[in-house]
């Protein structure tokens, strides 16, 4: 029950983050969240900045180059913008470090089945990509060029491209 309170207050939480427009209570927000972290709030927000730096580094630059070219305000979004993005990965972060997902679900047998063949498809891409690692690492004898690197990089990304529409289609046929 406790899970599925959480998940609850989850939801809430993301739907007042999307709702908020005020830089104000999106860093009170944030400070709450830290505080919820309790003694996990530095790892907390180590984790939730380096998740979304780059994407937030793409998205300010290119909306700070357009709105520049228009002569448009633009540092009050973008503070919304990124304080937005980084409240819902703060959240996201507390709700899977405390809660159990499958718990929390477990009021579905729909969900608790997606959640099951979700997570049984990221094992089974994370062990292949481990797999993948050992094997390179094994036969590596001095570091790689550049060129192999890029092969390398193709064909892992090619037999994970060709295994995500082999695994559709098999989930798509026996579902």
């Amino acid at each position: 029950m406790r899970d599925r309170t959480l998940f609850g207050l989850y939801l809430l939480g993301l739907a007042v983050i999307l709702a908020s427009h005020s830089s104000y209570l999106l860093l009170f927000f944030a400070f709450i969240l830290l505080l919820l972290a309790r003694s996990q709030w530095l790892k907390m927000l180590k984790k939730s900045f380096k998740a979304i730096v780059f994407f937030n580094i793409a998205i300010t630059l290119g909306y700070l180059i357009i709105a520049l070219v228009q002569q448009k305000p633009w540092l009050d979004y973008l503070l919304l913008f990124n304080l937005r993005v980084f409240d819902l990965t703060l959240t996201t972060m507390l709700f899977s470090h405390y809660v159990n997902i499958a718990l929390a679900l477990s009021f579905s047998k729909t969900l608790s089945f997606l959640l099951s063949i979700s997570l049984s498809q990221i094992y089974s891409y994370q062990k292949s990509y481990e797999n993948f690692m050992l094997a390179l690492k094994s036969r590596l004898i001095k570091k790689m060029s550049e060129r192999a690197q890029k092969e390398f990089i193709t064909s892992v990304f090619g037999y994970f491209f060709t295994k995500a529409l082999y695994d559709s289609e098999e989930k798509k046929f026996g579902a």
